[in-house]
């Protein structure tokens, strides 16, 4: 079963909401708010009571009603926020109504320099605020339109203002339409019925509910809720889905459309609206933090899983200390039974019972002692880095298990406030900023490098490996991220990106793998990228100046050591 479609802040629920409260004819503006860059909030008072009125211009939850509650002010005033103070704020309402049946008000405001009319579009992304003069030009507007975004109707300061085109000529007023209107138009339709094609203004959901009311009544049951809707008989509802516990949306009326334990009644339809969109707008910020949690979290997991395989892979080749020590052996005891030019020396295996003949590869450039010697080193190497590569793989488990965590609470639909704590810390450990080996990362919604270009990486190994991606980037780069211990790369000659390797204060244990993982980048990142080798250096970011009045991205360096990247097989 298809979830239920949210109700929309159509012209009814916009009719019965000012409607309500009386159009506020004779009550004065006495302060104007901007609460967000979409939103402006007017305090009228009237009939000795404050009354909040909220117009919203946001493409999602455009709407108009009443609110219970003050909202928070710009700090610095926006300038539609400013001229509405200039010119309207102190002023009366003469007059408020809706444009026939349209998602259309005007507000006209009388005021010491004339009557001002305040045209309040609820269009969808074409929802606007415009202040117009008495002399009928635009005066300013929450949204100004281009002749370049609309040649039809460009909104300018100083242009004459007009009504949006939208509007179809030739429907029907349901406000103004009497029973022999309705039962003329019955009888017009005949069975096959098309509300939205002969009323003004009727959104896809009403039309649903005349049509559900029209076949479970009649023509009876469309005339009443014809009167209700001219005298105001409101009985306001919010619908919720008892499954997913969402707000539909909110109705002036009970709806045929849903049962009756989904509708719960409320006091006014301005406040059914405010509680409904509260939640709505809520759920967005829910569901956006979420979507930018998940890709990310299950992102960082993949790279770390992917860390822990290869770590597995060194670790299990390490454990073949006593192999390359046996090669090693051997070949000091055998070698000088090689040919010239040979390759592989065969010698027996004497730790096992039958010795059998092992086949031991050989550099042939290599004198026996220095062949001898590679799988010594190989060895020693071995063995120290058992303890180094186990450290590592159990830090990258505990990540892996802190981040399956994160994925679970982050699933799991929490609040706001979770989603927050979980956000933050994904961004404290990098999760929000990384990229697959060699592929840039996607930028996070809160930018932890401070809008300057920087892509993070994981290398094979577990480490955060960091690219600048222009001048000013790698400024940042060398002078606010990198640590004195961290690795510094860049190529040997020519331009390129500086690559910094996280280090966490201990850059020996660096293994030469991600060194090399970053080398490649610094490569892939330089001018020289379309060469087939590539020299670049590495130092600590402590052997790293930038001089005094060097451009971005300039910098000397001193005990580098130069990697050999191969960017193009031979």
């Amino acid at each position: 079963m298809n979830a239920p479609k949210p109700i929309p802040f159509d012209s009814l629920n916009l009719y019965a909401a000012l409607q309500e409260r009386g159009f506020f004819t004779g009550g004065r503006i006495q302060e104007i708010r901007q609460p967000d860059a979409l939103t402006v909030v007017l305090h009228i008072y009237a009939q000795r009571v404050e009354h909040r009125l909220l117009i919203s211009a946001d493409a999602q939850h455009a709407r108009m009603h009443c609110i219970s509650h003050k909202t928070p002010n710009a700090p610095t005033p926006p300038p539609f926020l400013q001229s509405l103070r200039k010119h309207i704020d102190g002023g009366v309402i003469r007059n408020l109504q809706m444009v026939g049946f349209d998602r259309i008000v005007q507000m006209e405001i009388q005021t010491r320099e004339g009557v001002y009319r305040l045209m309040v579009e609820l269009m969808g992304k074409h929802s606007n605020i415009i202040l117009v003069e008495p002399i009928g030009v635009i005066r300013s507007a929450l949204k100004w339109v281009s002749p370049r975004q609309s040649e039809v109707r460009p909104i300018r300061a100083g242009e004459p203002y007009q009504l949006p085109p939208t509007r179809v000529a030739g429907l029907l007023n349901p406000l103004t339409m009497s029973d022999d209107d309705w039962r003329a138009l019955w009888e017009q339709m005949g069975a096959e019925r098309d509300w939205q094609a002969h009323l003004e203004g009727l959104s896809r959901f009403t039309a649903s509910e005349l049509e559900t009311i029209a076949r479970a009544r009649g023509l009876d049951g469309v005339l009443e809720w014809a009167a209700r809707l001219r005298e105001g008989g409101w009985e306001p509802v919010v619908i919720r889905d008892p499954q997913s516990r969402r707000a539909l949306g909110a109705y002036p009326f009970r709806s045929l459309q849903f049962p009756p334990e989904w509708q719960h009644a409320r006091a006014s339809v301005n406040l059914a609206w405010e509680q409904v969109f509260t939640e709505r707008i809520q759920q967005v910020r829910v569901d956006s933090l979420r979507q930018s949690l998940l890709p990310n979290l299950r992102r960082a997991l993949e790279a770390r899983q992917r860390a822990v395989a290869d770590l597995q892979r060194t670790l299990q080749d390490s454990q073949q200390a006593d192999r390359w020590r046996l090669y090693g052996e051997l070949i000091l005891a055998y070698g000088h039974t090689l040919p010239a030019g040979a390759t592989t020396l065969h010698a027996p295996d004497y730790t096992q019972p039958e010795t059998p003949l092992v086949g031991i590869p050989i550099d042939p450039d290599k004198t026996v002692a220095e062949n001898a010697e590679r799988y010594f080193q190989k060895a020693r190497r071995a063995r120290e880095s058992q303890t180094e590569l186990q450290t590592r793989l159990e830090r990258l488990q505990d990540e892996i298990a802190q981040i399956q965590g994160a994925l679970l609470d982050a699933e799991r639909n929490p609040d706001e406030a979770s989603l927050q704590r979980l956000h933050e810390q994904a961004k404290a450990h990098g999760w929000l900023r990384e990229a697959s080996p060699l592929k840039p990362a996607q930028r996070a919604e809160k930018d932890p490098f401070e809008g300057h270009k920087i892509r993070l990486h994981l290398s094979p190994d577990g480490y955060q490996v960091l690219v600048g991606e222009n001048a000013s980037a790698n400024d940042f780069l060398l002078t606010r991220i990198a640590k004195p211990n961290d690795w510094w790369l860049h190529v040997r000659t020519g331009t390129g990106a500086h690559v910094i390797i996280r280090t966490e204060n201990q850059p020996q244990r660096v293994p030469k793998s991600t060194l090399e993982f970053a080398a490649r980048l610094a490569a892939q990142n330089s001018v020289d990228r379309h060469a087939r080798v590539v020299e670049v250096d590495y130092t600590l970011r402590k052997y790293v100046r930038k001089p005094k009045g060097a451009p971005p991205g300039f910098a000397l360096y001193t005990h580098e050591k130069t990697l050999r990247v191969e960017l193009k097989p031979r």
